[in-house]
C-alpha cells in the first residue's frame, strides 16, 4: 500500500482498480463456460440450435462448435 502512496493520482487509481477488473473478467469467463454448459446439454436433448441460442445467448456458430464436440 505504501507503494501506492507514492504513485501520481492516475497511476494510483488504475493499480486500485486492478483487483476489480480481474474479478469480473473472472465471473464473465464463468458465465460463459455456465452458458456452453447449458448449450452442451440442450444439444443432447435435440433441441434445435435457434432455440440454444434464444435460451443462451451465444450465437449460432458457437452452438455449432459445441455441437462438434458431441
Amino acid at each position: 500500500m505504501e507503494e501506492i502512496k507514492q504513485l501520481d493520482k492516475d497511476e494510483a487509481e488504475q493499480v486500485l482498480k486492478l483487483p476489480n477488473s480481474w474479478r469480473e473478467k473472472g465471473i464473465q469467463e464463468g458465465e460463459l463456460e455456465a452458458q456452453k454448459k447449458i448449450a452442451l446439454n440442450l444439444l443432447k436433448e435435440g433441441l434445435p440450435i435457434e432455440l440454444i441460442s434464444r435460451a443462451t445467448n451465444l450465437d449460432y456458430a458457437e452452438i455449432e462448435e459445441l455441437r462438434g464436440r458431441l
